[in-house]
């Protein structure tokens, strides 16, 4: 076994854990499926995943919360056994189904490692691989990287030589001290320029979820980053920012964004949580030019994005030490997460091909704002938002106009931030209406 400080990816996942109640301990938890090829028996799948709890120490590793700074301990591989789970029908909708509900159970980290898997078969037919792994061990991009090994390994192929592992990560983090001090410093400049009502937390208003997908607006969207020479997601964020202070009667609005972290490619292959928060302050001149804005904007979340590592203890307690007033990391309001190209269309009959798709399952809690974003055969727009921060109404409208400005600033015509075109180009239908129990919790 092996004993390390945590990276700070891990550290912000941890911390952000902290802040929830005991009956949120689940929140960390991620769904993942994975595909078993047709012929691919129960031994086969569950041989490639031993694999890779053996390849990635990301999945036999236990976390120490007690201490003031957290370890981490990796333990030796001692093999995998993996029970069947038989599923209703051989999707993976309804292997992510069952993924879902495991993943209201709490994974007790800090004694047992960070997943549960099983192989899902249908009328003994393995179909998919089942699977809840904790935000501790992986994020976005990491699963990805286990869904293609995976793949890999159940097609008969050979994996690459053994990546580096968190524990290298974090030696390399908590060693570089004036990659450190650089860090924080830059950030402690940055919090004098946060929107403080972006900064409140507190609110237990009703929250309302939507979701848009538009082909359009993607087209759009890399039509203006093509033009300017700047990001598809920076574009997306500015749309955003410019609907965002239309509705809110704003011109600033200070957004957390995600950064990767996975810039240096020593750790592109890395399985472990390497998100973290990255704030940003996003302001609008009305009569600026369209592309002056947007290219501001995106130089100054490349800025922000590659500062994004470092760690949240260390910040604030700095932050505490200068007599910042809300000196938490972790308290804000307003979020902006571009996926990555993960896009897919919605199923057939979806209200989101022409129209917006309500949810009734909105978390009430968390972030007042939270716009997810993703790209690949179209754009996917999804927003959760407080009825104090927008409204209902205003959640769905928000997310139409964004494809509205989209196309107005790849057609060219605004002359200026103001003149852009927010009006809805499709349909926006009401929510539906609050069920029993679908209330703010208190």
């Amino acid at each position: 076994m092996k004993t390390a400080p945590l990276t700070f990816g891990q550290l912000s996942v941890l911390r952000d854990l902290d802040l929830s109640g005991p009956d949120e301990q689940s929140d960390g938890n991620l769904p993942l499926v994975l595909d078993v090829p047709s012929g691919t028996g129960v031994e086969e799948a569950t041989a490639a995943w031993a694999r890779l709890v053996e390849r990635h120490e990301a999945l036999r590793t236990v976390y120490d919360r007690r201490a003031a700074e957290p370890t981490q301990t990796v333990q030796p591989f001692q093999g995998v056994r993996l029970d069947t789970v038989e599923l209703p029908a051989p999707t993976r909708e309804a292997a992510l189904d069952v993924a879902g509900e495991w993943a209201e159970e709490e994974i007790r980290f800090e004694v047992e490692h960070s997943w549960r898997a099983a192989v899902g078969v249908h009328r003994g037919v393995a179909t998919h691989l089942v699977c809840v792994v904790h935000h501790l061990a992986v994020d976005s991009a990491a699963c990805t990287l286990l869904e293609d090994e995976f793949r890999t390994l159940v097609c008969g192929g050979t994996l690459a030589p053994d990546p580096p592992q968190p524990v290298d990560l974090a030696l390399e983090q908590h060693g570089d001290e004036q990659q450190r001090r650089q860090t924080i410093e830059f950030w402690i400049d940055e919090w004098r320029g946060f929107v403080e009502e972006d900064r409140q937390g507190g609110d237990r208003s009703r929250r309302h979820r939507a979701a848009l997908y538009s082909e359009r607006a993607q087209d759009a969207a890399r039509a203006v980053s093509e033009r300017l020479s700047v990001s598809v997601q920076s574009v997306v964020l500015g749309a955003a920012a410019l609907v965002l202070f239309d509705l809110r009667g704003r011109d600033r609005a200070t957004f957390g964004l995600l950064a990767g972290n996975r810039m240096d490619k020593r750790w592109q292959t890395l399985l472990s949580s390497m998100n973290q928060l990255a704030p940003m302050t996003v302001a609008a001149d009305r009569d600026a030019a369209p592309g002056v804005f947007l290219r501001m904007l995106y130089m100054n979340s490349l800025e922000r994005l590659l500062h994004g590592s470092y760690s949240i203890d260390e910040l604030r307690a700095r932050l505490t030490e200068t007599g910042c007033a809300n000196p938490d990391p972790l308290q804000f309001d307003c979020y902006f997460n571009y996926l990555g190209d993960i896009a897919e269309p919605p199923a057939e009959g979806s209200p989101a091909r022409d129209d917006v798709e309500w949810f009734a399952d909105a978390w009430q809690g968390g972030p007042r704002f939270n716009l997810r974003a993703a790209t690949g055969t179209g754009l996917h727009l999804s927003l959760t938002a407080s009825d104090d921060y927008l409204g209902a109404g205003a959640t769905g409208r928000f997310l139409a106009s964004v494809e509205a400005a989209l196309v107005d600033l790849a057609d060219g015509a605004p002359e200026t931030v103001g003149a852009v075109d927010l009006a809805p180009l499709r349909k926006v239908s009401p929510p539906p209406p609050a069920q029993d129990g679908d209330t703010a919790h208190e």
